[in-house]
C-alpha cells in the first residue's frame, strides 16, 4: 500500500531538513542545501522586479519561477533516486502523483491536485491550494507568474517535449474552482490562453479540450 512507504512522505518527514550548526546552513537528507525565505523576502523580491522592469515585471517572475522548477525537478528525480534506489520515472503513476505532492506540501509550495486522466487527451490541469505567492504580486496584477513558471518548468522536465503552463483561474478573483491551471504543449496552451482572454472557466476549458 502507498501509505507504508516511507518514501512516499520523503520531503514532509521530520528528518527531511537538517541543519548544520557549524556551516550554519541547512540540508536536505540528500545534502542539498537549502534556504528558507520569508513573506517578507517575497515581497521585497517582488518590489524590486517591478522597480526595475515595471509592466514587464510578470514576465520576469513568470522565468523565474520557469528556472526555479527546472532545477527542483532535477533535485526532486536525483535525491528521491538515490534514496529509494530506484528511478521516479520507473514508479507508478499513483506514487508519483503521491511523491510530488509530498515535494509541494514538504516544501511549503502548497497542495497540488493533479488531473493525471487527462493526460491521455493531451493536457494535464492542476489546482494549486495556499501558494506562497497568492498573496503577494506586482501592483495592479493578479496572477501567480512565479507557480506559473514552476509548474511549467517542473513538469517540462519530465516529458518529451515542452509544455506551457497557463493559468486559468485565481481563488483571489472569486473562481470557485479555485487557483487553477492548465499544461499542454504550446500550440494548444495557446487555444487555452484564447479562451482564458474570453474568460471561460476552468471547468468549461477543460470539457472544452477534452471534447
Amino acid at each position: 500500500m502507498i501509505a507504508g512507504r516511507r518514501d512516499l512522505n520523503y520531503f514532509s518527514s521530520r528528518a527531511f531538513a537538517r541543519l548544520d550548526p557549524a556551516r550554519g546552513v541547512i540540508r536536505s537528507r540528500g545534502g542539498a542545501r537549502m534556504i528558507g525565505v520569508s513573506d517578507d523576502f517575497l515581497r521585497g523580491f517582488v518590489a524590486a522586479c517591478e522597480d526595475e522592469a515595471g509592466v514587464a515585471a510578470p514576465f520576469i517572475l513568470r522565468r523565474c519561477g520557469v528556472f526555479f522548477g527546472a532545477r527542483l525537478a532535477r533535485r526532486f528525480e536525483s535525491e528521491l533516486g538515490e534514496f529509494a534506489g530506484a528511478s521516479v520515472r520507473d514508479r507508478s503513476m499513483s506514487e508519483l502523483d503521491a511523491l510530488i505532492r509530498d515535494l509541494w506540501d514538504g516544501c511549503g509550495l502548497g497542495e497540488l491536485e493533479i488531473e493525471w486522466a487527462r493526460g491521455a487527451s493531451g493536457f494535464i490541469p492542476v489546482r494549486l491550494k495556499g501558494s506562497p505567492m497568492q498573496d503577494i504580486g506586482p501592483s495592479g496584477h493578479v496572477g501567480d507568474d512565479m507557480f506559473t513558471g514552476i509548474l511549467e518548468g517542473f513538469f517540462s522536465h519530465f516529458c518529451d517535449g515542452e509544455l506551457r503552463c497557463v493559468q486559468t483561474g485565481d481563488a483571489r478573483l472569486g473562481d470557485r474552482e479555485g487557483t487553477t491551471f492548465v499544461l499542454a504543449p504550446f500550440d494548444l496552451a495557446k487555444r487555452v490562453e484564447g479562451m482564458v482572454a474570453e474568460r471561460t472557466r476552468h471547468g468549461e476549458i477543460v470539457a472544452a479540450l477534452a471534447a
